[in-house]
């Protein structure tokens, strides 16, 4: 072989996209068992086996249950879009001058995420109390969600926003305001979606606000 010769170099592209479909698949199948298990009847090795993997495999790619559920929590809502923030810019709402299209873009947005995240709610509140990493994991995400409401609100207000319209948002926006809707009141997806955009018009502006 000739020294001087250029050497090929080598390309992990390949690689790295097929270790990514299989973390997608991986997280699709826990998203599945959570929602049908719960936290407890849902294991590391379940997951494995349903999703034709290792054990080590699957700890390793997601550090331990917590990682694992946060992962397929936020695979069923945001898919590759990452985490809430990630998805949430990538929605370029300073781009469109409209307050209004704003809104129904978030709105659309919102509902298509508290809907699929619905079912693993519950799960991810058994989990918070049982596992440390998840509760970090959560408080985490809920610091995120927080943030969220502060652009969104900046981005909706006509004015000087409500004093309480971050904290009203952050409630309407949460996938557990969905759900109880659902199970406790029988709302479908096109009511909350409906809903939705009233109440995050009016927590913005302020509307039927009065002294406390």
């Amino acid at each position: 072989m000739d020294d001087d010769a250029p050497r090929r170099q080598y390309d992990a592209s390949g690689r790295r996209a097929a270790a990514e479909r299989r973390r997608e698949h991986v997280a699709g199948v826990a998203a599945r068992l959570f929602a049908q298990h719960g936290w407890n009847g849902t294991t590391v090795a379940l997951v494995a086996a349903e999703a034709g993997v290792s054990v080590e495999l699957v700890t390793k790619s997601f550090d331990g249950k917590g990682g694992l559920f946060m992962a397929a929590f936020r695979s069923v809502g945001f898919g590759r879009r990452g985490t809430l923030q990630q998805a949430f810019e990538a929605l370029h709402l300073e781009d469109e001058p409209d307050v209004e299209v704003r809104l129904d873009r978030f709105v659309e947005f919102a509902s298509s995420i508290a809907v699929p995240m619905g079912p693993l709610v519950w799960v991810l509140a058994q989990g918070a109390e049982q596992d440390p990493l998840m509760g970090e994991l959560v408080r985490s995400a809920q610091a995120g969600h927080a943030v969220v409401c502060e652009e969104l609100v900046r981005l909706l207000a006509t004015g000087t926003p409500a004093p309480d319209a971050v904290d009203e948002v952050y409630l309407l926006t949460r996938a557990e305001t969905y759900q109880t809707l659902a199970e406790h009141r029988g709302w479908t997806p096109e009511r909350y979606t409906a809903w939705l955009r009233r109440s995050l018009r009016a927590a913005v502006d302020g509307w039927g606000a009065g002294p406390v």
